[in-house]
Parts: C-alpha cells; sequence; structure tokens
C-alpha cells in the first residue's frame, strides 16, 4: 500500500510490518543509481528494493541515534523520549540558547584567549606555561584530539551536505598544512617545531584522535571501501606504503622514519591503544548501552 497522512502500516502474512512509501521521481532516480553501482561492484544484479530498504536502514539508524535512541527502540523508550523532547525549556535553558548569549559567551571567549596569549607570549606571564611551548607541534599536542574529535564525525557523517565550495575550502586548508610541514622540515622553520620529528613521531601524533574521531565509523567505512573500487585501491596503496617504510626504516635505515630502535613493545605502545578504541572498547560500549536501552 502507498503509505498517506493517517494511515499505519499493516502487518503482511509472515507477521512483519509492511510499509510501502511514495518516491518522486528524483528519489527513484537516485535510488536506482546507487543500486545500479553498488550492483556493477559487487557483481550481484542491481536489487531497487534491497537497495532501498538498506538505505533507509542506515539513514533511520543516523536518525535515532542523532535523537539519542538506540535502534529499534521499545515504546517505553520512545514515550520517555517524546516526554522529555516535549518538556519546556528551564529559564537558565532558554537563556543560554538565546543568539545574543552565545555571540558574547564567544567574544568573551575570544577575548580570554587572545589575553592569554599575549601575557604568556609577549609578557612571558610563566604561569600560563606559554613560554615553554611556543611552537606549533606543541600547540598540535593540545590541539589536534579535541579538533578531529569535533570536525571528523561531522564530515562522515554529513558529508552529503558539504557544499563544493566548502570541500574546496577544507581542501585548500590541508593543502596550505601541507605545504607548511614541508617548509618546516625543508627551510626549516624553527618555530614549528617540526624539525627534528620523524614519521614515528607524526603517528604518535595523529593515530589516536583519528581513531576515536572514527571510530563510531568504522562499520560503515569498511562497507563503503568492500563497495568502492577507488577506496579500496587507495586504502592497499596506503598499506604497502606504509609497510614499505617500516621495511625502509629498519632495512634500509631511512633515519626520517624513526623506526629504528623502536622494538615490539614500542610499536604495542604506539598501535595497541587507536586499534582497540576503534575494534574493541566502543563497539562494547555501544552494544551495552543499546542493550541496556532495549531492556528497559
Amino acid at each position: 500500500m502507498i503509505v498517506e497522512p493517517g494511515d499505519t502500516a499493516q502487518p503482511d502474512l509472515t507477521g512483519t510490518s509492511v510499509l510501502a512509501v511514495r518516491l518522486g521521481s528524483e528519489e527513484l532516480r537516485g535510488v536506482d543509481a546507487v543500486a545500479a553501482v553498488t550492483a556493477a561492484g559487487s557483481g550481484r544484479p542491481a536489487d531497487l528494493s534491497d537497495t532501498a530498504q538498506s538505505l533507509l536502514h542506515a539513514a533511520l539508524e543516523a536518525r535515532l541515534e542523532e535523537l539519542g535512541l538506540p535502534w529499534a527502540p521499545s515504546a517505553e523508550t520512545v514515550a520517555d523520549r517524546v516526554a522529555e523532547a516535549a518538556r519546556p525549556d528551564g529559564a537558565l535553558m532558554a537563556f543560554v540558547k538565546r543568539d545574543s548569549v552565545r555571540q558574547g559567551a564567544a567574544s568573551a571567549l575570544a577575548s580570554v584567549v587572545v589575553l592569554l596569549l599575549w601575557g604568556g607570549y609577549i609578557e612571558h606571564w610563566q604561569w600560563t606555561g606559554f613560554p615553554g611551548n611556543e611552537q606549533l607541534w606543541d600547540w598540535l599536542h593540545l590541539l589536534l584530539l579535541p579538533m578531529v574529535v569535533a570536525t571528523i564525525p561531522l564530515w562522515l557523517r554529513h558529508r552529503e551536505y558539504i557544499s563544493p565550495s566548502q570541500r574546496r575550502v577544507y581542501l585548500t586548508g590541508a593543502a596550505a598544512f601541507g605545504i607548511l610541514v614541508a617548509a618546516g622540515y625543508l627551510v626549516p622553520l624553527k618555530w614549528t617545531g617540526f624539525p627534528g620529528n620523524t614519521l614515528w613521531n607524526w603517528l604518535g601524533l595523529v593515530l589516536l584522535p583519528l581513531a576515536v574521531a572514527s571510530a563510531r565509523f568504522l562499520p560503515s567505512a569498511m562497507r563503503w571501501l568492500r563497495n568502492s573500487r577507488r577506496a579500496a585501491a587507495g586504502a592497499l596503496a596506503a598499506a604497502v606504503l606504509w609497510v614499505l617504510t617500516i621495511v625502509g626504516g629498519y632495512e634500509w635505515h631511512w633515519t626520517w622514519t624513526g623506526y629504528q630502535g623502536n622494538t615490539l613493545w614500542d610499536w604495542l605502545q604506539l598501535l595497541l591503544l587507536p586499534l582497540l578504541v576503534p575494534t574493541m572498547l566502543i563497539p562494547a560500549v555501544v552494544r551495552w548501552v543499546s542493550a541496556g536501552g532495549d531492556a528497559r
């Protein structure tokens, strides 16, 4: 059936609910395109019904997560969440949600940051600790984890809403940072703190933030890698290059890798936590929380 306002899904003979949704021509072309491309990559015939169900499942799961609900929430859980959402904001929350208040708080925070930077680096306020951490490398250690955790999930979940102009801005920023890193080593620019830091140091800097930020999206990322030949080829090329640096570092004495002198114990210290976070720790926590929600 076609579900119109006021209609409800009806159970079929197998006891499951049947829901027919009216698609416009643009939506239908989109589903058809996804089905065709997916089928071409997997070698199976295109199936519009399975593709639409898969897309609906992914979108519904993401939206439920945004609403703070587990997958297939119980009626009691939904009722509690509806009651919570319908509850009017208190005086404090209503005050905080005002645009003028948020803008004022942002301006005050920016002023405090500028004051602290000026006092730390110009006036040498020792209590700030800034004079002893005056290189860009030190600030990357401080800010990279919160920046990555705050931005990468948004790019992964809402990438379809990122406009081409925004993508160009992001790519330009990434290219500018790459040029800065190259200049830091080649010129060299001592204020960056990059000279003297090897590939080993960079791995220690970026692996954990990337693991924490992308852990929740690992299953969908793995599906994307399996279904996209270009992505799979890129991942394979990156893995081959990494293995090449390991061989070069230990056998060919590439000092820039920083691998020489690091034992298996050091590799475990470097990789164990970033590997455990996305593959075991966060999935276990999600299953535990979801089970608790379903049991309500």
